[in-house]
């Protein structure tokens, strides 16, 4: 489950963590006048354009910590604005600005609180309903839902329009399908397949290992024309007149990719390598230039989509940003076949039925999902019947030891002997690499993904909330259109690493008796969630640990 968010909240939100709840922020404005009503009607539905503004169209002109403060600034303006009338909920716009309009500027002034953020919502029919509140009171509800159960996700909302090639030609999303990965308007289905990047290494494991970039190029030839047959069926097939209708218009499809993590292990490079970073990088432009050009030359083979128009369909900053121009050149002539056409899923089940290698007439199978790194090396297996615990190893892992004659003695390893065994960029699993750089490499995946990713980022359980809250800024500020956190323990694991219990665990069931600044006592487990002083969240475990209460164990 995602949560659809504005850049205004998360703009607000940024605001309240950079700058104290009472300081008045006053904006240059671009936009001149004022939007005082914002009704969601049967045309404009909230579920496609929700009542929020273009935050590149406001300027930060100044931070004031009171009221004297700001007069003194507005007074230039021939402005002055009492306490009270900046509190009034009826006098801010539908943005929750309270908007000074200026005659003699080309710009307009919009002044709020830090944090400030205005709930919506108007029709005919319900009225009006508007409330002040602060973006990081919602912002904590969300994480310690999600630091608890792993749910809900974030889909940035204003990001995906902007990048939607479909909201060009008339055709705006209005939701996702169920993992996230596929914006979709109204009727329309996700038509994914994903090509697997694992059997693309020439000479893998060897010192002469290459890219197999014209097997990759023709893959992706194949595999649009493939989903487009696909689309022509469901044209006919899917269940309901406006699902049939939606599918022949945009004619969508996704195509990703899986096994990245194997095809960086086969080429000899670590996953978060500034080399591997860099060929990922020409790896997602090629793919995604390829498909396009042959959706072109389905068009000209078989028709455009009939909602194509080139000039409209040209404004969309996807199409700017990632198509090169003799692509965008081929697609003038010749139109295009196929509105949106490509997604990367989770690849969660058909990732483990994939083949990662082939050698001497064994194949391995199962290779890493989606765009995300290796889970971890092996995992244990209990066999009943003779009463022994296996490892089972990564079937790319597991190549290589079989090829090096490694595989007895790795069977026998511990993690840590594993390190004398394996080169050290076959550690770069899941728990071994930075948040940080998970969004960063899903960021550059982003650009040239005209659709959207899945992928999950993997903390452990003793992680502060914060971190959590961090990560999400961060995904919002790198571009990413959506993204999800797992934090071990948080819910029943699909996957789960091996290990002895940790010391947040063993604390986190534990019983207090806390005492915050102002003297007042609270009784709370371990793992129980606190708002600080300045907004910002923790657990007991990491408040304890940090000095920041008095406490008793109880």
């Amino acid at each position: 489950i995602s949560i659809k968010i504005t850049d205004e909240f998360m703009q607000a939100l940024v605001e309240q963590n950079k700058f104290r709840k009472h300081s008045y922020l006053v904006y240059k404005k671009s936009e001149k006048g004022k939007r005082m009503e914002f009704l969601q009607t049967k045309k404009n539905h909230y579920s496609i354009e929700i009542a929020s503004k273009d935050i590149s169209k406001y300027e930060l002109l100044g931070k004031f910590d009171n009221i004297v403060e700001l007069n003194e600034f507005l007074a230039k303006y021939n402005v002055n604005v009492g306490e009270e009338e900046l509190k009034d909920v009826n006098k801010r716009d539908v943005y929750g600005d309270y908007v000074v309009e200026l005659e003699d500027k080309e710009y307009d002034l919009a002044i709020r609180q830090a944090g400030d953020f205005l709930v919506y919502f108007a029709s005919k029919e319900a009225g009006v309903i508007k409330k002040l509140v602060k973006a990081r009171d919602i912002w904590n509800l969300f994480i310690e839902g999600n630091y608890k159960t792993a749910e809900p996700g974030l889909l940035f909302w204003d990001r995906v329009k902007k990048y939607s090639p479909s909201n060009y030609v008339g055709k705006p999303i209005i939701s996702t399908n169920p993992c996230g990965e596929v914006p979709l308007e109204d009727g329309g289905a996700c038509n994914l397949g994903s090509l697997n990047l694992a059997m693309y290494v020439k000479n893998p494991f060897t010192k002469k290992a290459s890219i197999d970039w014209k097997g990759i190029e023709r893959a992706v030839e194949i595999f649009v024309r493939f989903l487009d047959n696909v689309v022509e069926w469901n044209t006919k097939l899917n269940a309901l007149e406006k699902q049939r209708k939606a599918a022949a218009e945009t004619r969508r499809v996704g195509l990703g990719v899986m096994g990245i993590a194997d095809f960086f292990l086969k080429l000899g490079l670590g996953y978060d390598s500034e080399e591997a970073l860099k060929i990922f990088e020409e790896l997602m432009k090629r793919i995604a230039n390829k498909a396009y050009e042959t959706s072109s030359y389905l068009a000209k083979e078989k028709g455009a989509s009939p909602i194509f128009d080139y000039q409209s369909y040209s404004r969309g900053l996807f199409f700017q940003e990632a198509i090169n121009e003799n692509v965008k050149k081929l697609i003038k002539k010749q139109g295009l076949r196929n509105i949106a056409l490509l997604s990367i899923a989770p690849t969660g089940t058909i990732s483990n039925i994939a083949i990662s290698h082939k050698h001497n007439g064994k194949h391995y199978l199962g290779v890493s999902s989606g765009i995300e790194p290796i889970y971890a090396l092996f995992y244990l297996r209990r066999s009943e019947s003779f009463g022994k615990t296996f490892k089972v190893f990564h079937s790319t892992v597991q190549a290589y030891l079989d090829l090096k004659g490694l595989s007895e003695e790795a069977g026998k390893s511990s993690l840590e002997e594993l390190k004398l065994i394996l080169p050290e960029y076959f550690f770069r699993t899941a728990h071994n690499i930075k948040p940080e750089m998970r969004i960063k490499i899903q960021g550059i995946a982003q650009k040239y993904v005209d659709h959207s990713i899945s992928s999950t980022i993997n903390l452990p359980e003793d992680i502060s909330p914060e971190v959590v809250s961090e990560l999400y800024i961060l995904a919002w500020k790198h571009g990413l259109k959506g993204v999800t956190v797992y934090r071990e323990g948080s819910r029943f694991a699909i996957l789960k690493a091996e290990g002895e219990q940790s010391e947040f665990q063993k604390f986190k069931n534990r019983k207090f008796k806390i005492i915050d600044e102002t003297g007042k006592e609270y009784i709370v487990k371990g793992d129980e969630m606190i708002v600080l002083p300045d907004g910002k969240l923790t657990t007991v475990y990491h408040a304890i640990k940090e000095g920041l209460f008095k406490f008793e164990e109880l």
